[in-house]
């Protein structure tokens, strides 16, 4: 039995669906019940907790030989760090795997992790790795480039509601996002693949955009021109200082360093994922031609 662990999100809930279609007996555990209406799910077990609390892992552990860490928080708070997430939370897991004789954690982690990047986020995911490294244990870590889901629940809405899009800075970063399908279905083959077993794996879609590009290709999706809107760097990093210090959350600032770097993979790392896994990696535009449609408000 797998434990899918952070089953709600975006990549997990992909897992879900095709440990499901494999027949794959799975333990999907999250902070909230995972919503398996609509499948059969007679090989899955649906468990609630926290992956902060060690007690709460260790009955999510018990009795899996499989670990997917797929929990991950898109901002941190004062209260709730991306490293007690990340990080605690790791060490949680490979605690309870230890005491339960789990023989392999698959990770995601993410392009740019670093021991002294300004991000906290990449700083915790950096965190979390070298704790599973170190464990013992068989690991796989995926560090993906970023996400198509992020253009259509954030980019879509506001260029189709208003016809305006802010970014910071100028907007020639390069980017290479992908569906979180295709990082499940990582996930999933890399279960049966010795090759996949203690590497690290940078993954990532089929295409590099820069974020302007990006825009123009959601604004044609949308059916409505957009007015992009340039902050200067200098001037974003003045707000977000003082956001981050007024409110006491460095966290806030990783928004600004992840949006003003590239996120692409080099061509050997690309070379290597084909050698790896059998994907056939979707496109952006016509995923977002088919996610976009059914969430984007109509242009007034």
């Amino acid at each position: 039995m797998i434990l899918i662990a952070g089953c709600n999100g975006h990549v997990g809930r992909e897992i879900v669906k095709k440990a499901i279609a494999r027949q794959v007996p799975a333990r999907c555990f999250d902070i909230t019940p995972c919503d398996l209406s609509g499948y059969d799910a007679s090989r899955c077990e649906v468990m609630t907790g926290d992956i902060t609390d060690p007690a709460a892992v260790r009955r999510a552990v018990q009795g899996v030989n499989k670990v997917l860490f797929v929990i991950g928080r898109k901002r941190g708070t004062k209260t709730l760090t991306h490293d007690m997430v990340e990080h605690g939370g790791m060490k949680n897991v490979i605690q309870a795997a230890q005491e339960s004789g789990v023989d392999h954690i698959l990770y995601i982690s993410a392009l740019g992790v670093g021991s002294d990047v300004p991000a906290t986020s990449l700083r915790a995911k950096w965190n979390a790795e070298q704790c599973l490294i170190k464990s013992g244990i068989a690991y796989t870590i995926f560090r993906p480039s970023g996400y198509f889901v992020d253009f259509a629940e954030e980019f879509a809405p506001k260029i189709s509601q208003t016809g305006t899009f802010t970014i910071i800075g100028h907007g020639r970063y390069r980017l290479q996002p992908l569906d979180p399908a295709d990082l499940a279905e990582a996930f999933l083959q890399a279960l049966e693949l010795p090759a996949a077993r203690n590497r690290i794996i940078k993954i990532a879609g089929p295409e590099i955009f820069t974020l302007l590009e990006i825009i123009e290709l959601v604004s044609r999706v949308v059916g409505r021109p957009v007015k992009v809107k340039k902050i200067p760097l200098w001037l974003g990093n003045l707000m977000f200082s003082i956001i981050a210090r007024a409110s006491g959350n460095p966290s806030v600032k990783d928004f600004l360093y992840r949006m003003s770097r590239d996120s692409v993979c080099s061509e050997e790392e690309l070379r290597e994922l084909r050698e790896i896994f059998s994907i056939e990696f979707q496109r952006l535009e016509p995923w977002l031609r088919e996610h976009v449609a059914a969430t984007c408000c109509t242009q007034p």
